[in-house]
């Protein structure tokens, strides 16, 4: 996807004609930085590039969790960032809120070959299913180190350790951060006021586990977990073009008009669900009807997801699973007092479908792994799980049946053009943007949820004079 209306330059695309670029990396330190918090400042140099890159480090604070305890299989890395807001001044351009459950579900769309094979060094992750050692016709988890055909173990290479200085040093890409970054490269040279990135980390304390880590079955030590300041950093790479063309860009951001830039930004909404009460027993089945609105007014939206999480934290997927019903549930959308679909969505195929469309891609796992359809009894009411695809092989002394029915998103596209122009979104009216639910309580199923909606919409990024004003 790519803005036509910018300068080829700022433009996220390859140049149509050969042209002399410098790159010059420099290593950043972060100017404040503590558990919690950390904010880099760049130089007012060059074209950023979207290929820039942080690096962060974990530790476990407890000696004891030396090489028992690993980064959740489908985040990686990311599970360390709670909010991340690229400011230019004090004018705030992007932010990333609950970030790692939004990378979580944009990882999912990744093929298995870079998921296993550069995902697996740089963020951690090992979230790729091959057939199982047993030659039962199910899966296991690639990637692991196997002792024997049915006990697995993290790579000893992503592995947490207590030292800060032999361990590994995990990278999180700009472009990931933020959705903006993916289309647009700031031009830093022609902005009058500082350009930083602010990143909030998530905190696990030694009595919690799942937000940052997950430690192997059996560990009774505490759960702690530090970042490893010194390996914080941000690699920042900026372009240099000839100068014709770079004085072609400030001209136009010197001119009566400026240069505007269309750019795409994350709001979050979040909500839950409670379980209903009576519980249902037996093989009884109770409907929970659900509403909830989304302060959408006024804004282009291009895409609504949705991260639906039982609360209970999984043993290979922590905090960040979105897990799927045994009875399957049915939505919809109310957009400017018109139903997005005719009917409501439940079939899961169906389901599947609208996600894709989000990212343009099929979601790259497979049927299990996105929900229950294949693992129930569909003759029984309630339909519980009679059987597994995913072997009952053990990664870290955990069931890897655990990864079944936990990347079950749901998506709605709402673009009505694939180029990030203004306008390619759909404008909602005056009234809230309504997600209509039914949930099907069972027995088995009936837990609180925690609901996070991300909603991509688009803003305008104008710079005129060194001076940037920003939509709201």
């Amino acid at each position: 996807m790519s803005n036509q209306s910018l300068p080829d330059v700022l433009n996220v695309q390859p140049l149509p004609s050969i042209q002399t670029m410098n790159i010059e990396t420099n290593q950043l330190d972060p100017i404040v930085i503590n558990q919690g918090f950390c904010r880099f400042v760049l130089e007012r140099k060059g074209i950023l590039d979207v290929g820039s890159t942080f690096t962060f480090s974990v530790h476990p604070t407890d000696v004891a969790g030396d090489d028992e305890a690993y980064l959740p299989v489908k985040t990686g890395i990311h599970s360390l960032i709670k909010r991340a807001v690229l400011k230019v001044g004090t004018k705030v351009l992007a932010t990333s809120d609950d970030y790692a459950f939004y990378q979580t579900m944009k990882r999912a769309f990744k093929t298995n070959e870079e998921k296993s094979q550069k995902d697996l060094v740089k963020v951690g992750s090992t979230d790729v299913l091959e057939p199982s050692n047993q030659g039962d016709g199910k899966y296991q988890m690639k990637s692991l180190v196997y002792s024997n055909a049915t006990t697995g173990k993290i790579d000893p290479s992503v592995r947490l350790r207590v030292s800060e200085t032999e361990c590994p040093v995990f990278s999180i890409k700009l472009s990931e951060l933020f959705p903006m970054m993916k289309n647009v490269q700031l031009p830093l040279y022609l902005i009058g006021e500082n350009v930083s990135v602010e990143l909030t980390f998530n905190t696990q304390s030694a009595t919690q586990t799942g937000i940052i880590a997950l430690f192997s079955d059996g560990y009774a030590g505490g759960t702690g977990i530090k970042v490893g300041q010194d390996n914080c950093k941000f690699l920042a790479d900026y372009l240099t073009y000839e100068s014709e063309r770079m004085d072609a860009t400030a001209k136009l951001v010197m001119s009566e008009t400026g240069l505007v830039m269309p750019y795409e930004d994350l709001i979050l909404t979040s909500s839950n669900v409670p379980a209903i009460a009576p519980a249902p027993v037996g093989t009884n089945v109770i409907a929970q009807q659900t509403t909830r609105d989304l302060g959408l007014s006024g804004r282009n939206v291009r895409n609504i997801l949705l991260h639906d999480h039982r609360q209970v934290t999984d043993s290979l997927g922590g905090i960040y699973t979105a897990d799927a019903y045994n009875v399957p549930d049915a939505y919809n959308f109310r957009i400017n007092d018109k139903l997005v679909y005719s009917r409501d969505i439940i079939n899961e195929a169906r389901k599947q479908n609208q996600l894709s469309q989000v990212f343009s891609t099929n979601i790259n796992c497979i049927s299990a792994e996105y929900s229950d359809d294949v693992l129930v009894d569909k003759l029984s009411p309630n339909q519980p799980r009679n059987q597994d695809v995913v072997s009952t092989n053990s990664c870290q002394g955990h069931q890897m049946t655990t990864l079944q029915g936990r990347q079950h998103y749901i998506g709605v596209d709402l673009s009505v053009s694939p180029l990030n122009v203004a306008g390619a979104g759909m404008l909602v009216g005056q009234k809230p943007v309504e997600c209509l639910r039914t949930i099907y309580r069972t027995a088995t199923d009936n837990f609180n949820r925690d609901l996070r909606f991300f909603t991509l919409v688009e803003r305008m990024l104008t710079l005129k004079n060194g001076q940037v004003l920003v939509s709201s």
